[in-house]
């Protein structure tokens, strides 16, 4: 259970995230200057500083509202945290930094340090409880009121992690930064980085997806929070048994992409592929696997071979078999509107594969306890690293693009047919414009007379009595009415 201190600290700010977000995510670089941080400081190769201004560089976007703050714990004169700089963007953040040393609670004393003092001030006090992303850089040395049990206290803090609901997403990146100070030394740093809200969690778990820390920090983050998502992922790798389909990876390296004529599409598609193990620093010690094909009319279930995994490493992949059926009702005819639309080119049908883990079970190799432990001795890492117990199944979203190439041939045999249209309209109209002589006898006397297309001529005798009409369509006139006592023929 988390500790009651932990959650009425939070309790007065966790309401902020009903408040309207701003249209920039705000980012806060909290920086330990405690006491136990003095190695970092004073160790002239640390490279402390110029790493933390790379990290806010590469994490905030223009317009991010960016705060460094330096925090320890409230003592005496000593605030904690306190701001050293904030603005629009990173570029000062190496300026802000520039002057900052350890912090003291006393003339002969250097200041203790109070994680959830730092946290929570920072979400209720400089965040006014609006999402945004809390940066920690520390060397893992929680101890209030210099309480030597830092590692009871580093546990406390990592329940918040897993079981604060406003902590929505964590990620930590775990870094070998050997330096030697006058009073302490120091193997490792600890960088963490909270999502306090919603749209904090989905900017960074952007930001991880599309590597804009990379550079910075060359190793994957380590997940504490959520572990139920996004933790395998299926990268394509042939079609099986369907020569006219290809599988590809988008851009993004996350969708699987299908490649078919319009005319060879069969609906079963069974694909080779190999499922990758992304919950790092876990390994995948036990699961069944299962899935689902959606689209836009519904989902249809997949089938996965084998159905389950073990002792799959982070990072590593695992060979599988993906079968499905492809919905061809929702593929277009090459006679619909949207096929002709595409005149002889791609249409793009979205879908997904939704993949499920279910019965698993989650374990920390031996080899990353053995480097946490090298890096921060005595600190329970391998407490904060144990998933919750309920998680037990997770799911992963996979995006399916279906790009079916539809020949031009309908485009081509509607296209002949407007022109075939157009050609008898043409010569209709040519046929309608042209007068044609015709004979005709009235009252025995021959005459001629000149008459178009679907035009009607009134006969009149020589003295202009009415004698009749006649009346022509495309061939020859034809007598539509006569006189009586008058007689008019069609002469041959």
């Amino acid at each position: 259970m988390m500790p009651r201190a932990w959650c009425a600290a939070l309790a007065s700010v966790v309401l902020g995230l009903c408040a309207v977000p701003a249209q920039a995510i705000q980012q806060a670089f909290l920086v330990q200057n405690s006491g136990w941080m003095e190695p970092f400081y004073a160790d002239p190769q640390s490279q402390f500083k110029p790493l933390i201004a790379a990290v806010a560089n590469a994490a905030a976007r223009p317009g991010d509202k960016v705060m460094v703050l330096a925090f320890s714990q409230s003592s005496g004169s000593n605030v904690s945290p306190q701001l050293l700089g904030q603005g629009d963007g990173a570029a000062q953040v190496a300026g802000w930094l520039a002057p900052l040393a350890p912090a003291r609670k006393s003339a002969s004393a250097l200041a203790d340090t109070d994680f959830r003092e730092a946290v929570t001030k920072t979400i209720g006090e400089t965040f006014k409880s609006r999402p945004g992303i809390i940066w920690i850089f520390t060397n893992n040395k929680n101890s209030p009121g210099n309480d030597p049990a830092t590692a009871a206290r580093n546990l406390e803090f990592y329940r918040l992690l897993h079981l604060e609901p406003s902590i929505t997403r964590t990620v930590v990146f775990p870094l070998r930064m050997p330096v030697q100070g006058k009073f302490f030394a120091a193997k490792g740093l600890m960088v963490y980085g909270l999502a306090y809200g919603k749209e904090a969690g989905d900017e960074l778990g952007r930001m991880v997806a599309e590597g804009r820390l990379s550079t910075i920090l060359t190793k994957p983050p380590a997940r504490l929070k959520p572990v139920d998502q996004d933790g395998v992922r299926i990268v394509p790798q042939a079609v099986l048994n369907t020569p006219n389909m290809t599988a590809s990876m988008g851009t993004d390296k996350r969708t699987v992409v299908l490649d078919v004529d319009a005319d060879k599409l069969v609906p079963q598609v069974r694909l080779k592929a190999s499922l990758q193990n992304l919950f790092y620093p876990y390994l995948i010690a036990q699961a069944n696997v299962d899935g689902q094909l959606r689209t836009r009319a519904g989902t249809t279930p997949l089938t996965v071979s084998p159905a389950a995994v073990s002792n799959l490493a982070p990072g590593a992949s695992q060979s599988i078999e993906v079968s499905f059926k492809l919905p061809l009702e929702e593929v277009p005819s090459a006679w619909s509107r949207q096929a002709i639309a595409a005149m002889g080119k791609q249409v793009i049908m979205p879908m997904s594969v939704s993949l499920g883990l279910s019965n698993q079970r989650l374990a920390l190799p031996a080899s990353f306890k053995t480097e946490m432990q090298e890096l921060f001795p005595g600190d329970p890492l391998s407490d904060m690293f144990v998933p919750p117990d309920s998680v037990k199944s997770s799911t992963a979203q996979v995006p399916l693009i279906v790009r079916v190439q539809y020949p031009l041939t309908p485009v081509l045999v509607i296209v002949g047919g407007v022109l075939a249209l157009l050609l008898a309209l043409a010569a209709l109209a040519f046929l309608a414009m042209k007068t044609t002589r015709y004979p005709v006898m009235v009252n025995g006397v021959r005459r001629n007379v000149l008459l178009k297309p679907f035009k009607s001529l009134a006969i009149k005798a020589d003295d202009g009595a009415a004698v009749g009409e006649i009346r022509r369509g495309l061939g020859r006139p034809t007598v539509v009415q006569v006189e009586p006592g008058q007689t008019l023929t069609i002469a041959s």
